[in-house]
């Protein structure tokens, strides 16, 4: 009898367990379902981050490893004249490596160049440099970039006060420079040079600041990871900017490098040949040009002896074209004082930036009288234009 009680005791408590086990399985099951959806939603992969957006200074590009953080840019006054066989600049050292190259017309109806450089401590021989013009100086004195020459113009000192620019000056001609001499017949104001070594030791005897953080760019550029702009204007495969009657440059646009490729004319050998960079030997091509039309006029300068020394008025701002892609599109610029950016904007009056593909630049800054001179090539035959005129300048 007591193994029978025992025993049914042991079945009614198995049954207990057996039965709460049961209901908490059941309660478990119960307490962890979820809406499908829900499930769904917690699976998906979340996007991926914004990529970080860290431009360079003058091209707009990203950034790479060896990139010159928070250190100041370089200005270089580069010689770009071609009358004769011994006034003659050309092929010119170092242009090719210059970020943006600015041309403008300076005096006696030849133009000079300005390069603007990333890092210094990577510059290469840059040959001939010549002195500072005021019309370059006003373009990038936004950017406080350290500024090599030799020489400069009569009314320079005065900008270089007005600004306070006197801490910033690399005026080879008072700390010294060599010259090249492999240029022979070529007069000795056009073998003067400059590279890394000989900043760096005008940056040590002048005790110049190298250090700069910049929070824009030289142009208003198009994010690098987002797809390039199409401009909205007429195809462009041939620019012809007139800077004076001896002083032409051409563009070439190349689909397959995405470049508009530079040429000049030479009054010297009378004939357009490629603009070379005597460092590589190869030509120049850059992904934007940038041609703005302003007034010039002559500075009341009698101390520099009778010559036409070139006044540009930046106040009132003009219009001009930018080329990207094969493409042409008229633009507004404005300026005003030596402090203020150049900024470029939509011709359509509603004042809105001009965003630049990131790349190098080639900026011409012509006279308003050479505006008629200008011109750019749609490539279509004349058979088929609509118009029996290539696009120009008004």
């Amino acid at each position: 009898m007591k193994k029978l009680l025992a025993t049914i005791v042991c079945l009614a408590m198995s049954l207990s367990m057996l039965t709460a086990c049961g209901k908490a399985e059941n309660s478990t099951s119960t307490t962890d379902s979820t809406p499908a959806s829900e499930s769904a939603s917690e699976s998906e992969p979340l996007p991926p981050p914004e990529p970080p957006y860290d431009p360079a200074v003058l091209t707009g590009l990203p950034k790479d490893g060896d990139y010159p953080q928070n250190q100041r840019l370089l200005a270089v006054m580069i010689n770009n004249i071609s009358d004769s066989s011994s006034q003659n600049a050309r092929p010119q050292n170092g242009i090719g490596s210059a970020d943006v190259l600015i041309e403008i017309k300076v005096e006696g109806g030849i133009t000079r160049f300005c390069g603007l450089f990333t890092d210094y401590t990577t510059l290469p021989t840059v040959c001939p440099v010549r002195s500072a013009r005021d019309q370059f100086f006003q373009l990038f004195v936004p950017f406080q970039p350290i500024h090599a020459h030799i020489g400069q113009s009569i009314v320079m000192p005065q900008f270089i006060k007005t600004y306070n620019y006197e801490d910033l000056e690399a005026n080879f001609d008072a700390i010294g420079f060599k010259r090249v001499t492999d240029r022979p017949g070529v007069e000795v104001e056009h073998r003067a040079y400059i590279d890394a070594e000989a900043v760096q030791k005008a940056i040590d005897k002048l005790d110049i600041d190298t250090r700069r953080e910049y929070n824009s760019t030289f142009f208003d550029f198009v994010n690098y990871n987002e797809p390039a702009r199409v401009l909205p204007g007429p195809d462009a495969v041939k620019i012809s900017i007139t800077h004076a009657p001896r002083y032409k440059t051409y563009f070439d646009w190349n689909a397959e490098t995405g470049k508009y490729m530079m040429s000049q004319y030479s009054h010297y050998q009378r004939a357009v040949h490629e603009t070379i960079d005597k460092n590589t030997n190869e030509q120049l091509g850059f992904e934007n040009v940038l041609v703005i039309f302003a007034p010039f006029s002559v500075w009341p300068d009698p101390g520099h002896s009778g010559y036409d020394l070139q006044n540009v008025d930046y106040t009132l701002g003009g219009v001009g074209y930018y080329f990207n892609g094969g493409k042409a599109e008229e633009i507004h610029w404005e300026k005003g004082d030596a402090f203020t950016p150049l900024r470029i904007v939509n011709a359509d009056g509603t004042d809105n930036t001009v965003k630049f593909n990131p790349g190098k630049t080639y900026v011409a800054v012509v006279s308003t009288e050479e505006a008629p001179n200008f011109s750019f090539d749609t490539g279509i035959a004349p058979e088929a234009e609509s118009a029996s005129e290539p696009a120009a300048a008004e």
